[in-house]
Order: C-alpha cells, then sequence, then structure tokens
C-alpha cells in the first residue's frame, strides 16, 4: 500500500466518524469538524503533504513516486 492509499483509508474512515458525530451527538461539531477536514484536505492538494503523513510514513508508508 502507498502513501496515498492510506491517506485515502484515513478520510474515509474519519469523514464516517464526523457525520455519525453531526446525526448523533451534535450537528454543529460535526459539520464543523467535516469542514475542516475539507480545508485540510485543500491544503494537501496544494502541497503534497498532509498530517496523516506524520502517522502514515512511520510505519512504512512510502509515495507512489519515491517507490518507482
Amino acid at each position: 500500500m502507498h502513501l496515498e492509499n492510506g491517506r485515502d483509508i484515513v478520510r474515509g474512515i474519519l469523514l464516517l466518524i464526523f457525520a455519525a458525530i453531526a446525526f448523533w451527538v451534535d450537528r454543529t461539531i460535526g459539520l464543523a469538524l467535516v469542514a475542516l477536514m475539507g480545508v485540510l484536505i485543500l491544503q494537501s492538494a496544494f502541497t503534497n503533504w498532509c498530517p496523516e503523513d506524520l502517522i502514515l510514513r512511520p510505519i512504512g508508508l512510502k509515495s507512489k513516486r519515491l517507490a518507482k
């Protein structure tokens, strides 16, 4: 698995968790977390770095570009 795939897995899990928070706990907090996640995804599109990298790189995932 590559770093980009790991990012997608983490983003999908977080999106489901935040949607559950919005539905069952508090809509405002859940939607704020989803908005924050959207900002982080936009940031990673421009910089090719994401806070998830701090966890995914130490467990051994490498970028597709570096794996070639």
